[in-house]
């Protein structure tokens, strides 16, 4: 997926960035070799620890959409199709995220809306090149 970096900012020994994807904002730790420019634009994959079901009242979903509030990154993502393993939840045309399907209490089936959260600091964002 393509993320455009508009914030950056050291914490002990990591980068904490900030920034735009094609469905909303998203913070997580930088996990490049090189630091991040503020203002460029990446193509990214994400790497997501202890996800967290969370429930979105019908009238406020809008899937897919991500946006980050306080320490949290809130995901809404269209299950696109599942195995026995996992959900794979369809953001945009080039983001595709696997998510754990024990993480997800209510069960869910293609086409459905599943919304989840992580911690800013369990989400890494790893660029890298075509």
């Amino acid at each position: 997926m393509r993320f455009v970096v508009d914030h950056a900012e050291q914490q002990n020994q990591m980068i904490l960035v900030t920034g735009e994807t094609s469905v909303g904002r998203i913070k997580g730790i930088w996990k490049g070799a090189e630091p991040p420019v503020i203002g460029s634009g990446y193509h990214i994959e994400l790497g997501m620890t202890f996800p967290c079901e969370i429930d979105i009242s019908q009238e406020k979903q809008r899937a897919p959409y991500v946006m980050f509030q306080n320490d949290k990154v809130m995901f809404l993502g269209v299950c696109e199709e599942m195995d026995e393993d996992v959900y794979y939840l369809r953001f945009d045309i080039d983001w595709l995220e696997m998510l754990d399907i024990n993480a997800v209490y209510s069960g869910k089936k293609a086409g459905d809306v599943v919304s989840f959260s992580v911690s800013i600091y369990d989400v890494e964002i790893y660029p890298y090149s075509l």
